[in-house]
């Protein structure tokens, strides 16, 4: 019996790449998944990746930031599949900025995307969860809300409430057995990491992936396990908090980072001064 069997999956920001390598492991491992996102060639694309690995998969094209897209998904989850074991709060964009240009619109836009629209699909879940009295809630966070990494006032602080609130949830709804916890993500090969580059950088996404690409070296020095992540690495860490291999685990803030956070700036006593200057200016989750 896989340990996945039975279990009903939620994750937003489904056509990630990171979304895209954890609904694959996840459906291998026997689950039954609904995928949103509001990207339809990305979600469509995951799903497809996640039917070839055995699993029965709906996708529904939905904003977080919309109470009612968010109800609505959990609603028609639980007519089609009776349950709701699983939300990932997944979903999420790059927001680069120097801070004096981060003004109250664009804080307010992070905020609304990074953390409200974190924290509507967990709402809309709940009551369903506390029914069943069982239920397993995973945030994508970040470990920039651990470590300073300058140009992303937001988005760290976005992150950092991420954190607070599954330690909140974790004290409330134990008595409803139903276990939340934050994955403090490190830098992840895939579009996020792209797209930042890109932005910190004022150039084109095609410019940033080559400057990635080429950077890989110095960036892979930086962490304590000699690379950057990939998607796969952060795949098995939300099957284990969707599985009952978890059960006893809530409140927690995981470290899927490569060594990167706690081995941080010191790692870059390792480097030649135009290493270091090269990491600093462009690794960033």
């Amino acid at each position: 019996m896989k340990r996945l069997d039975k279990k009903v999956i939620v994750m937003t920001g489904g056509g990630g790449s990171i979304a895209t390598a954890a609904a694959k492991r996840c459906a291998e491992e026997g689950a039954t998944l609904v995928l949103t996102d509001i990207r339809e060639d990305a979600l469509e694309a995951s799903a497809a990746g996640a039917r070839a690995a055995g699993a029965e998969v709906l996708t529904m094209l939905s904003d977080t930031r919309s109470e009612e897209q968010c109800e609505e998904v959990m609603a028609k989850t639980v007519e089609k599949f009776g349950r709701i074991d699983t939300v990932w709060a997944n979903a999420g964009e790059v927001w680069v900025a120097e801070a004096l240009d981060q003004d109250k619109e664009f804080f307010t836009k992070c905020l609304e995307l990074e953390v409200t629209g974190q924290w509507l699909p967990i709402r809309a879940a709940l009551p369903t969860m506390i029914k069943q009295q069982s239920g397993s809630v995973l945030v994508s966070s970040s470990m920039t809300a651990n470590v300073g990494i300058k140009h992303i006032a937001a988005y760290s602080a976005a992150k950092g409430a991420l954190q607070a609130l599954m330690v909140t949830l974790a004290v409330e709804h134990g008595k409803d057995n139903i276990r939340f916890n934050s994955l403090a993500i490190g830098s992840v090969e895939g579009r996020h990491i792209i797209a930042s580059n890109a932005m910190r950088q004022g150039i084109t996404y095609e410019q940033a992936e080559q400057l990635v690409s080429t950077t890989k070296k110095v960036r892979d020095m930086i962490f304590s396990l000699g690379r950057m992540g990939e998607p796969e690495d952060i795949a098995p860490v939300v099957a284990f908090f969707a599985s009952d291999d978890s059960k006893w685990v809530t409140g927690t803030n995981f470290f899927p980072d490569g060594g990167l956070t706690h081995n941080g700036m010191a790692g870059l006593h390792g480097l030649s001064p135009e290493q270091s200057a090269s990491f600093m200016q462009h690794v960033v989750k």
